[in-house]
């Protein structure tokens, strides 16, 4: 079905949906192209017009997402700051007796230079969060050693380092995931087995979020890369199971939920750049080897998808910047939950034909309007 012959008003709803989804999506991290894909199965487009036009539209939204997030602070980018601290040190005359606290408080002299035994230093480093400075602490901000690539490396921010990884990873295996799902996009057997995987991943994913939510995890990048390798090749195989696990991974390990959103949306913003570059490539290399004509159809959908959800990102930005993290916990494993259960009830719908009466009631309707 060419977005052509498509009627004004489901045009509409096409982009009303894309903003509302991606609200979510940018705010909670309950992932958009794994929500908005059913939806767009029931309008009647098929998963060969679907995964390349969001990967499109998520581009285009996630570098807008990404400077409203720069902006707002949620994450931090670059290198680490170090500070030089001064304090004063806390007087112990509380431990003598009230005589001898009396006496010490009245031989002090009110001019009297400080000494030097008064007074304590050490080095700060601001990372994920702003340091605590106390009402009499001197703050003098100091360069960290940046001699060598490694020392480069290290001095990353937090932020920094879990976007690279995330997208270095997730870009190598969503490659892999584009030329698989080309290949077998007309195998049935392929396409159930898909859905089955990334619904049981992420109602995982989401209960293992609210049940662990009090735990004080370690951080650890081991797991970081992990989630950067099978988010990347959900993202490429289905269009979505990105966000989802990303965020919720992050959790997991001990990263705060602001951070967790914000560096999921740079990381997925470059995964989605090169799996789109990758479909358009395989595209056009099987179109030449069969000998069809080069056609652009597959992103058909992608100009209403980029509408609507780049009117949302900066919005879902703001919300992310307000929330309180103790709540994202719980808002992010909610709906990850409620988003797992959804897709493997629609994979049952579809099993039992039941999906495909849906469809077609629903596509009858949207044409009515």
């Amino acid at each position: 079905m060419s977005v052509l012959t498509i009627i004004t008003p489901t045009l509409i709803v096409i982009m009303v949906l894309a903003f509302l989804f991606e609200l979510m999506d940018a705010s909670f991290g309950i992932g958009f192209g794994t929500t908005f894909t059913p939806i767009l199965l029931i309008i009647g487009f098929t998963v060969y017009t679907i995964v390349p036009s969001i990967l499109t539209a998520e581009v285009i939204a996630g570098i807008v997402a990404m400077i409203f997030h720069a902006l707002l602070k949620n994450v931090r980018l670059g290198q680490k700051r170090a500070f030089r601290r001064r304090r004063r040190r806390k007087a112990k005359v509380n431990s003598l007796p009230n005589s001898e606290m009396a006496k010490a408080s009245s031989a002090s002299k009110p001019d009297e230079a400080e000494s030097e035994e008064d007074i304590e230093e050490e080095i700060i480093i601001e990372d994920d969060n702003d340091i605590e400075i106390g009402e009499f602490d001197e703050i003098k901000e100091v360069k960290l050693e940046n001699g060598s690539f490694i020392n480069k490396l290290r001095n990353l921010t937090t932020d920094t380092k879990i976007i690279l990884v995330l997208a270095s990873v997730g870009i190598l295996t969503s490659i892999i995931a584009v030329v698989i799902n080309v290949i077998f996009t007309e195998n049935v057997y392929f396409n159930l087995g898909v859905k089955i995987y990334i619904g049981i991943m992420v109602l995982s994913m989401g209960v293992l979020t609210l049940a662990l939510r009090k735990m004080k995890m370690k951080f650890s990048m081991k797991r970081i890369i992990a989630l950067g390798a099978i988010s990347g090749f959900n993202k490429g195989l289905s269009g979505g199971g990105y966000r989802p696990v990303t965020v919720a991974g992050q959790m997991l390990t001990g990263r705060e939920g602001k951070s967790a959103l914000a560096a999921s949306i740079f990381s997925k913003t470059a995964v989605c750049f090169v799996a789109a570059l990758a479909y358009v490539i395989t595209h056009l290399f099987v179109d030449r080897s069969i000998g069809e004509a080069i056609s652009w159809n597959f992103l058909e959908l992608a100009p209403f998808l980029i509408i609507g959800k780049t009117l949302a990102a900066p919005l879902g930005a703001m919300i992310v910047k307000k929330v309180d993290s103790k709540w994202l916990k719980v808002l992010v494993g909610s709906g990850t939950i409620v988003l797992g259960i959804l897709s493997l009830v629609r994979i049952s719908l579809d099993h039992y034909g039941i999906w495909e009466i849906i469809e077609k009631h629903l596509t009858l309707e949207l044409f009515a309007l």
